[in-house]
């Protein structure tokens, strides 16, 4: 079991690698499974942002309303996109928050058993995740630090609302847990976004550099999103189990008891 005596970013991104590559056969097929609907949604209609690219109209074009249209319907595609793929990382979380809770009790996680539990969680994480996203969203329209600031107080509702089988209750939860460690939390956040940026800037550059076929590039940039979302989604729930056994005193058999 894992014996947490201390808040440490660098231990929880430690952690958070070692219990993702130790879980590799589980979380990497997980991960492409939970995100095949941003698979689908982006290569199977022809109006998507790989298989009809948006080109900026032109701001003397002869008829400003369709150019407008055209970035209408540009912003609609986009969002679109995007809100499957937060469907789909929230369904990532869902499932991975039993298997790092497992790992970190020192047993073993397979992948059904896995596969079984983030399904059953997943109308329950949407919840919350939908709640924060609101949340985070209008927050974000009122000069952007407030949406942050609530980012950080709701880290970990998800791996709250699966492993506590609380509900919208999570959202408290979160909120208590994360009381006084949210400057951490911040920083552990920024170096993941960070890493994960750099790393699909570097992939879509050399990707970029070697074939022009568009949905090749797609497919290879979503597939390094996909493992870093991974370790994105262990780094909440590793973060989830350090602030209850700092905050509560209890052990990792204890919060893992909800799966017995």
């Amino acid at each position: 079991m894992r014996d947490v005596t201390a808040f440490s970013v660098g231990d929880i991104i430690k952690t958070s690698f070692a219990v993702y590559f130790s879980n590799l056969p589980v979380f990497v097929p997980l991960a492409f499974i939970a995100f095949v609907p941003v698979f689908a949604v982006v290569l199977i209609p022809e109006s998507s942002s790989v298989n009809n690219p948006f080109v900026l109209p032109d701001p003397n074009a002869a008829d400003p309303q369709a150019a407008m249209a055209e970035l209408g319907a540009f912003y609609l595609v986009m969002g679109r996109e995007f809100l499957v793929a937060m469907l789909c990382t929230v369904w990532l979380q869902a499932g991975y928050a039993f298997g790092v809770v497992r790992h970190l009790r020192g047993g073993s996680t397979g992948f059904a058993e896995t596969f079984v539990q983030s399904v059953r969680m997943l109308g329950p994480a949407l919840l919350v995740a939908v709640v924060v996203g609101i949340g985070v969203g209008i927050g974000s329209l009122l000069f952007l630090v407030p949406g942050i600031i609530i980012a950080l107080v709701l880290w970990v509702a998800v791996p709250a609302a699966v492993v506590e089988r609380s509900g919208l209750g999570a959202l408290g939860r979160s909120a208590e847990l994360t009381r006084g460690f949210k400057g951490q939390i911040f920083g552990l956040a920024l170096i993941l976004f960070m890493f994960q940026v750099v790393a699909v800037l570097v992939v879509a550059m050399v990707a970029s550099a070697l074939t022009d076929d568009l949905v090749v590039v797609f497919i290879l940039e979503e597939t390094c999103v996909i493992v870093l979302s991974g370790i994105l989604a262990t780094a909440t729930s590793v973060t989830y189990h350090d602030l209850r056994v700092l905050r509560e005193g209890v052990d990792t058999r204890a919060i893992s008891q909800v799966f017995e």
